[in-house]
């Protein structure tokens, strides 16, 4: 069984390329009652009832973010939202605090409900208990082994089972984190998590196991803080044990990632994923897609031990990023044939570069440059609307200019 690839969409927008590029399904948050509160592009219910109805127009699923714990103040309002939320038909909702679920199963008792990653589900007995009180799906904690997940699915077959395979991993045990909340009263777990553990830190430790005056120190260098700013999750190298342990679904992290860094992973995922299907490994484009896209370096999580501890980032983030995006295509103008572009890094006239779009990889020559004047330039660069250049085909709707910085791999 090859399982259903999830792809996050922070917006409208990043819900169609997510489809575009291969999703199976998406999960955008629920508004100011999501983990990702503050950065949520589906601003109101309306919003997210016109990306359902669209999801489902495209026989595609859509999974909402209600993964809010609570204070007091918040369980009326939250109740009230998601009243408006359920009559909008989602697939499912996410959720993971437990009186919140709880109210849902009992209101709402057709209305599928999947565990957040906040709750922390690690064991077999944890799942049941979930399973039993109804819920359909259970995304896993990140801590787990493949061997556990497989004897999750063993012992709960009915369980549909959710597991993260790409994108930025925290520093606290399954996002439970409150390094924010403490900085700058910021509650992690209410949407509003500052990322503080990216900030550059110098950390002091004493032990009674250290002679008096001396302490051990963590400082950050020009690879990072490795016991916080963990290197990024990336299980194309082990995808193939993963969907081995016969679970439903994958994750992908990143609702406010980029458009570009969204299409370049769903591609790869979703190319790996159809390999597999064939019995056939996973093939070289499918990491190449990946490492077109910024990281903080990677690691395969805590599925094997295959990767080293503690990490030590020396020398992984150097060369990883093989591909920079330069222009996202806005139109075509089918009459003069060109194509109208928000440039996101400087392009040249008589530049190489390739065009990414669902369809594939294609090369093209920059020719006819022109700024948002119109006017005929060699030169345009990153903010700029409405710059221009020809293009002897329509590239079609989702698509990129993309500048190759080493060669393929």
């Amino acid at each position: 069984m090859i399982p259903e690839l999830l792809a996050p969409a922070g917006d409208i927008e990043r819900m169609r390329i997510a489809f575009a590029y291969g999703a199976d399904a998406v999960y955008a948050g629920q508004p100011a009652f999501s983990l990702r509160g503050r950065e949520n592009g589906f601003k109101t219910v309306a919003d997210l009832g016109d990306g359902i109805r669209e999801a489902h127009a495209l026989h595609k699923k859509f999974f909402v973010a209600s993964n809010l714990f609570p204070h007091n103040a918040k369980v009326g309002a939250f109740q009230n939202a998601l009243r408006e939320i359920i009559a909008h038909g989602p697939d499912a909702l996410i959720m993971a605090d437990p009186g919140m679920i709880a109210w849902v199963r009992s209101e709402y008792p057709t209305m599928p409900v999947h565990l957040s990653v906040q709750a922390h589900a690690l064991n077999w007995i944890t799942c049941k208990f979930w399973y039993d009180l109804g819920v359909t799906r259970i995304i896993l904690a990140r801590e787990l082994k493949l061997r556990e997940i497989a004897e999750i699915r063993e012992r709960i077959p009915g369980l549909e089972i959710e597991v993260f395979v790409h994108g930025a991993v925290c520093m606290a045990s399954s996002g439970r984190c409150m390094i924010s909340n403490y900085m700058e009263y910021r509650d992690a777990n209410q949407g509003n998590c500052n990322n503080a553990c990216r900030f550059p830190y110098e950390l002091t430790a004493t032990s009674p196991d250290l002679p008096p005056g001396e302490s051990m120190r963590i400082t950050e260098d020009e690879h990072g803080t490795y016991l916080f700013n963990a290197r990024d999750l990336c299980a194309l190298p082990i995808l193939d044990q993963i969907v081995s342990t016969g679970l439903h679904s994958l994750k992908i992290e990143g609702r406010t990632r980029s458009p570009y860094y969204l299409a370049q992973v769903v591609r790869g995922y979703r190319s790996a994923l159809d390999a597999l299907a064939l019995g056939l490994p996973v093939p070289p484009e499918a990491m190449q897609a990946i490492t077109s896209t910024d990281s903080r370096g990677w690691m395969s999580g805590f599925y094997t031990s295959e990767d080293p501890i503690p990490q030590n980032l020396a020398n992984v983030r150097d060369g990883v990023l093989q591909a920079e995006v330069v222009a996202q295509i806005r139109s075509y103008d089918i009459a003069t044939q060109r194509i109208t572009i928000s440039v996101r890094n400087r392009i040249g006239e008589g530049e190489h570069l390739e065009l990414l779009s669902p369809s594939g990889v294609t090369p093209i020559v920059v020719q006819n440059l022109t700024n948002q004047r119109k006017n005929a330039v060699d030169l345009v660069h990153p903010g700029l609307e409405g710059c221009s250049l020809s293009l002897p085909f329509d590239p079609g709707p989702y698509s990129f200019l993309v500048r190759r910085l080493h060669p393929q791999l």
